[in-house]
């Protein structure tokens, strides 16, 4: 939950976004981005998490152009990411780190150690070739 109020934040004033929980799995990430492929306000980009290489087969699939007609980002970077056509727009995270620092806060609290408020380094954008402005729309400005 806090991912999502932390998205719909973001995206506040800027864009509509919307938010389709699944089971992780690559056919429910496939079949949830074809639901809202083929919805009549289908969007422009979406942001996966570890399904975006489902969510490309299936616009793939609907003949979709990436990154013409919907722009693909994946939430984490994976060697994936890289590999597939086009490459994956990805957010990159030292995740060795992340889990390091989450051993050492649990081992201080194991202890008896108030770990006290910390925060990670902040993700990096990766740009490659799943990305682009949205396309124009009917009855949208020039």
């Amino acid at each position: 939950m806090l991912r999502d109020r932390a998205f719909a934040e973001a995206c506040d004033g800027v864009a509509e976004h919307v938010t389709v929980h699944t089971d992780y799995t690559g056919e429910e990430g496939a079949r949830a981005t074809r639901r809202l492929l083929s919805s009549p306000a289908r969007p422009t980009a979406i942001v996966y998490d570890i399904m975006a290489v489902a969510g490309l087969s299936a616009a793939q699939d609907l003949r979709l152009d990436v990154p013409g007609d919907l722009s693909i980002v994946a939430w984490d970077d994976s060697p994936l990411s890289r590999v597939v056509r086009p490459p994956l727009t990805a957010l990159r995270r030292d995740i060795p780190a992340y889990g390091a620092h989450a051993a050492r806060r649990l081992l201080a609290l194991v202890a008896g150690e108030e770990p006290g408020p910390y925060e990670d380094e902040v993700a990096r954008l990766t740009p490659r070739a799943s990305t682009a402005p949205p396309p124009r729309r009917e009855g949208s400005p020039s």
